[in-house]
């Protein structure tokens, strides 16, 4: 009897399958890893926000012509940009691909998300535009585990019907059911360190929490893409916040990494509409590989009151340089 027990374990040890994370990280690896994902798939689904760079266009409409199953439910209106997919729109309707309608409840759809054979998604902090893989600094999540994919398809196929829907996965963070909770609760788990790429960090219980953190001795760095609303950073700096405006790319990417050893990344910016209008997704992780990765690009990226030396500036200086030495 105890012989058939220890098999037993064994074999459900050995079928117990763990999965790993696996980061993108952006404009680095350029466009040929979606790409290569995009034509491998027999079915894609895709949640976008920002969707203007042709190449992208082109590879889904191909898989569409090639009798894949391709659905794409795609913000009608970004903010302050309106026009911004009206040209993806008119190409996907035209290839006679299958676009959902963003749940109204919502101020925003502004999730990044691709689901590939049911089977494998990429959560992204990106949007598909030129930009993205140009001068944005950005990452993305390849997950396999089908917990999280059957509730990021559950979310998808809702919010398509314009219906309310539940979530329960721990490590998926959605806005606006679930985000500002886990958020919080992120930033406040903290013992040692938060190093955080943002856009902007203006909600007030973000900036709140995050100045608590450091006035306990949390070593607290952010990376944000540019100085805007004096007071809000003047008050994290007075509570020893490391504030970084100067870096080599625009920041795009909204992570955030806790102790060197969990991180939170997706489309969820730290604003308050982001938290409590819009339609986000992000995910923790604690993979070490993804982990490490994030961290070395953000020491590579954190070179603050660095001067930038673009191929422009290369010129400018060669110039003067001759100049002087007529």
């Amino acid at each position: 009897m105890k012989k058939i027990t220890t098999i037993l374990l064994l074999f459900f040890l050995f079928t117990l399958t763990t999965f790993a994370d696996t980061l993108l990280i952006e404009p680095d690896e350029g466009r040929t890893p979606i790409l290569n994902a995009i034509h491998n798939a027999h079915s894609i689904d895709l949640v976008m926000y920002g969707f203007t760079d042709p190449t992208f266009i082109d590879a889904l409409i191909q898989a569409k012509n090639s009798g894949k199953n391709v659905n794409i439910l795609l913000e009608p209106l970004p903010y302050k940009n309106a026009n911004e997919n009206i040209f993806a729109l008119k190409r996907l309707k035209k290839a006679d691909i299958h676009l959902l309608s963003p749940n109204p409840d919502f101020q925003l759809t502004h999730q990044k998300t691709f689901i590939f054979d049911h089977k494998k998604a990429l959560i992204m902090t990106l949007n598909l535009t030129r930009s993205s893989f140009q001068n944005q600094r950005n990452f993305g999540i390849w997950i396999e585990d089908p917990a999280m994919i059957s509730e990021i398809e559950n979310v998808l196929q809702n919010d398509a019907k314009h219906q309310k829907t539940s979530v329960t996965e721990h490590n998926l963070v959605w806005s606006p059911d679930t985000s500002r909770e886990k958020i919080l609760h992120f930033i406040q788990a903290a013992k040692s360190s938060i190093k955080m790429y943002a856009q902007d960090v203006s909600d007030y219980q973000i900036v709140g929490a995050l100045a608590k953190a450091s006035r306990r001795g949390v070593k607290v760095e952010l990376l944000v893409d540019k100085y805007s609303e004096q007071k809000r950073y003047d008050f994290l700096k007075k509570s020893n916040v490391n504030i970084c405006f100067e870096h080599p790319y625009q920041i795009h990417a909204k992570v955030i990494i806790i102790d060197q050893k969990e991180a939170l990344l997706g489309s969820i910016n730290f604003t308050k509409p982001s938290l409590n209008k819009n339609r986000e997704l992000s995910i923790i992780t604690k993979d070490p590989l993804v982990i490490q990765g994030l961290l070395d690009t953000f020491q590579k990226d954190r070179q603050c009151g660095k001067i930038k030396i673009t191929e422009n500036n290369m010129r400018y200086l060669n110039s003067i340089l001759h100049d002087l030495l007529k």
